[in-house]
């Protein structure tokens, strides 16, 4: 049996803010009852906040970039345990408490897993033991930043932005959704804002006023836009986060249909920028109907945390 080591955050959602004190208790877990005290050398903790690249090797250009392209660390902070040289198995916990500030001149940017961008938080447990051993634990914890994604709006936007859509055969400018003797469809509706509360819904309705052909189902699909740019290359990809059918079947014709979307808690976020790295969102409404035609409307969104 081993020593193992155990972290405990003070909320139980380990979910914090730019400013926050983060504080916890470490516990050291003797591998037998009858021991009571084990001699160390050192006992640490560390806390790191980085920007990195993942799935590398999947993408060619993005294994190029990453030649040129780090792991970027915004925030850091580190410290003692303890600095007695032994621990006790009746006293074999220990707080910890730092506060969540960016590193030098990094700013701290809110959790997000992308496919190839990742902002992560973790905090870092050492426990070097006399004999030689080390012993190692970390935990994630989870960073919101209020108003991340209102400075890539300017100071004078307004919240709500909404926006009317109308779409008909001939308004399809992309040609793959052009065809001969296409069905005739119109469909009008309204995003109620295209400047998106992260803790709120994504909301608006539709109306299929007119359709030939018979609608198979009709969904709506968030993407993300993944940017990285440096001097050895570009990459701008967009990837599904997650498709949500809001019609199944033959729709009736002139009926108000509503749709609501919550944002994933960590596979979205505010849209940021910072410096070779960028993740921006889309809304895709899809209509697919049984012929096999697809219909898509895009709408670029602007997603902010209050």
């Amino acid at each position: 049996m081993e020593y193992t080591l155990t972290i405990k955050f003070d909320r139980a959602n380990q979910t914090y803010k730019p400013g926050d004190t983060i504080s916890g208790i470490i516990g050291v877990n003797f591998p037998d009852q009858f021991i009571k005290r084990v001699d160390i050398n050192a006992f640490n903790w560390r806390s790191e906040g980085v920007i990195c690249l993942q799935n590398k090797e999947t993408h060619k250009e993005l294994e190029k970039i990453s030649q040129a392209l780090s792991e970027t660390l915004i925030h850091l902070a580190e410290g003692p345990i303890t600095k007695d040289k032994f621990i006790q198995q009746e006293k074999n916990t220990f707080p910890f408490k730092f506060t969540l500030n960016p590193y030098q001149d990094k700013k701290i940017i809110e959790t997000y897993v992308g496919v190839y961008v990742a902002i992560a938080y973790e905090i870092q447990i050492e426990l070097k033991l006399q004999n030689g051993l080390n012993v190692k634990q970390s935990t994630a914890y989870f960073v919101q930043v209020p108003n991340q994604g209102a400075d890539k709006l300017g100071p004078d936007y307004k919240f709500p932005k909404p926006e009317q859509f109308r779409i008909t055969p001939d308004k399809l400018q992309s040609s793959n959704q052009q065809r001969p003797n296409a069905s005739k469809f119109r469909i009008s509706g309204q995003i109620d804002s295209t400047i998106c509360i992260f803790q709120n819904d994504f909301n608006g309705s539709l109306i299929i006023e007119e359709c030939e052909a018979d609608i198979r189902t009709i969904d709506l699909q968030l993407i993300r836009v993944e940017k990285i740019e440096n001097r050895m290359g570009k990459l701008h990809e967009a990837t599904e986060i997650q498709l949500i059918q809001i019609v199944e079947g033959n729709a009736t014709r002139g009926l108000e249909i509503p749709f609501h979307m919550l944002f994933p808690k960590y596979f979205s976020c505010p849209n940021f920028k910072f410096r070779e790295f960028e993740v921006d969102f889309e809304v895709n409404l899809l209509m697919i109907l049984y012929d096999g035609f697809k219909v898509t409307l895009n709408f670029p969104i602007t997603i902010i945390r209050k």
